[in-house]
């Protein structure tokens, strides 16, 4: 029922808002080779003094004679001291070798991965897919894959690993709250073909599951809630557990179908105090009147916790399953003239009423636990509070 395309689809795309990538440009082959300061206060002369004691007195000076790899460790180093996950450097070859693991993008085991205090977990599985299948769940930890640790492991090049051909195998090492041993999973990666959004109908109620916000995603729902209505129902459950986000601009439209024309949908905050950009709707709504309660879990990240936050600041809309992923950060890229690319954080967004969720996420209205039992039992109790609510309105 959820479909992913990992962590560049994941991570809130808003790629034309390029600031600060170009402080870079000036000094990213310069921190072996330059002895001076910069005017920015980089010292490189102290990476110099470091690199010659170290050609001259390292057991293994042929290392230290390779200086394009000397030069990577040492931007990398940068990067990685900010200690954001979301902050990533990657030479021209890891860039190259990611981005083919995600040519023909639905073969893998479908989960959504990312880091939690720097440590590599699932954001979500995706319903019907091997790692759905194999029994991962939000929030497992990844400790180890192919039986390499994970331990300082970049969510790219995670992806490059876990990612594969049809037919062949993965093994990962988890770490699950309330285990007290590692679980070990054997997947059979397989293509990934899952619809973005699956309608049902539930004592009357519609349920829409939501997979990913992608560019067509709000005119897709708006297609599935008018045949809804076709039918009488204008009872409306929204699904987005373990859907990991997708595009700005699709979760900004997806809440200008249920609020009024100007609502803020989000607050965009950026470095300056001054750099704060209020994302409104548009248009006028088709659904406002309609019945609407939001599923939420611990897979629901980003974009959905943007719709979330919305839905329920501007039309009091409750929320019903688990506390959310927490993942209220913006990104950005940038690509310099030797291919590596730099992806790094531009902005931090709130909800309309200014809830910060990173890291924290958003506590439902209605928090209800989704066991393994249920999950067994082909029970969603998550799903029967939803309707209960919505049928007492």
């Amino acid at each position: 029922m959820k479909f992913s395309n990992f962590v560049f689809t994941a991570i809130l795309l808003i790629i034309s808002f390029v600031l600060g990538g170009f402080y870079f440009q000036d000094y990213v082959y310069s921190f072996i080779s330059q002895n001076n300061p910069t005017s920015n206060g980089v010292n490189t002369a102290s990476l110099q003094k470091v690199y010659d004691f170290l050609q001259k007195e390292y057991l293994y000076p042929d290392k230290i004679n390779n200086k394009s790899e000397a030069e990577l460790g040492a931007i990398k180093g940068l990067v990685e001291s900010l200690e954001d996950p979301y902050t990533v450097y990657l030479s021209q070859k890891e860039y190259s070798d990611f981005s083919e693991s995600l040519e023909g993008q639905f073969q893998g085991i479908g989960a959504e991965i990312g880091l939690r205090e720097d440590q590599l977990i699932v954001v979500s599985p995706i319903e019907g897919t091997p790692a759905s299948k194999a029994g991962l769940l939000p929030r497992d930890a990844i400790v180890s894959i192919n039986g390499e640790s994970t331990f300082g492991l970049s969510v790219e090049k995670a992806v490059t690993k876990i990612r594969g051909e049809k037919g062949t195998e993965v093994k990962l090492e988890i770490a699950r709250e309330g285990e007290s041993d590692l679980l070990e999973f054997k997947i059979i990666r397989d293509i990934i073909d899952v619809p973005n959004i699956e309608v049902e109908e539930k004592d009357g109620v519609g349920v829409i599951a939501m997979s990913q916000f992608q560019l067509e995603t709000a005119s897709e729902l708006d297609l599935e809630i008018s045949k809804l209505k076709e039918k009488g129902i204008d009872e409306i459950v929204l699904d987005l557990r373990n859907n990991p986000g997708g595009y700005l601009q699709s979760a900004v439209e997806v809440v200008e179908l249920f609020t009024p024309k100007g609502s803020i949908a989000v607050i965009e905050k950026g470095k300056e105090s001054d750099m704060v950009k209020e994302l409104k709707t548009k248009k006028n709504p088709k659904y406002e009147d309609i019945k609407l309660v939001l599923l939420v879990n611990q897979g629901s990240a980003s974009a959905s916790e943007i719709v979330a936050g919305a839905l329920r600041d501007i039309k009091d809309v409750k929320l019903v399953g688990e506390q959310t992923f927490g993942k209220g950060l913006v990104q950005s890229t940038k690509e310099f003239a030797d291919g590596s690319v730099l992806k790094y954080t531009i902005a931090e967004w709130v909800t309309p009423s200014g809830l910060a969720i990173n890291k924290e996420g958003i506590k439902p209205d209605f928090e209800i636990k989704l066991t393994s039992d249920d999950i067994k039992a082909e029970k969603d109790p998550q799903l029967d509070k939803a309707i209960e609510i919505i049928k007492s309105k």
